[in-house]
């Protein structure tokens, strides 16, 4: 119990200290920026972060050998990534979905469908991805997702920058029995949808 409480307070602190800070877009980029597209080159990191009951990863998603008795251990990361690859579950294809559909929604720029010389260009970076407890009393998992967009000008300038994320603590999306989502690889999308909806509309908020 006390490493998995551990591995809550080392994801909130990881998740925090990774903050970037905002940028509003000036009242004259505003004006002089008619058209923006969205990269549909998506970073993300090399694996995803898995903390769940007991931290056994490893045999949550079938590594061979390989439990993963501390937070974030490579061959339970690995692991989490290989059993994402086999599913077809891209959270980059997600994030990219979730976040035009909020831009596009909200009316605010106009978006064109790839890249033209003289427009903006908005970036998406995906800081952390995964599933966590809630709380170290839960048999749940709930979304991790930390994104952060930015938009720069024709030059290259960075015009506006903006962030949102969902941690295990006050998370949107209800958590799922760890054995539904090994069961179910769709449930991960769903969750991780849900999460990219909410983010992606708080974020479009800020532009």
């Amino acid at each position: 119990m006390k490493a998995v409480l551990r591995g809550l307070l080392f994801i909130s602190i990881l998740v925090s200290g990774c903050a970037l800070a905002p940028q509003k877009m000036s009242e004259s980029d505003r004006k002089a920026i008619q058209l923006a597209s969205i990269n549909s080159n998506v970073v993300k990191p090399a694996a995803p972060y898995y903390l769940g009951p007991g931290g056994a990863v490893g045999v949550m998603f079938g590594a061979l050998g390989a439990v993963a008795t501390e937070p974030g251990r490579e061959e339970g990361r690995n692991a989490f990534r290989d059993f994402l690859q086999k599913n077809g579950i891209s959270i980059e294809r997600i994030v990219l979905e979730e976040f035009s559909a909020a831009l596009r929604g909200s009316g605010k720029l106009s978006i064109a469908d790839k890249a033209e010389a003289g427009a903006a260009t908005i970036n998406i970076t995906i800081r952390q991805y995964g599933l966590s407890i809630p709380n170290g009393f839960s048999s749940k998992l709930v979304p991790i997702l930390f994104l952060v967009c930015e938009m720069v000008d024709a030059s290259g300038k960075t015009v506006w920058r903006a962030s949102d994320r969902v941690s295990p603590l006050g998370n949107p999306v209800e958590g799922l029995p760890a054995e539904q989502i090994r069961n179910d690889p769709k449930a991960i999308e769903n969750a991780w949808r849900a999460a990219a909806k909410h983010i992606s509309a708080n974020i479009v908020k800020e532009l």
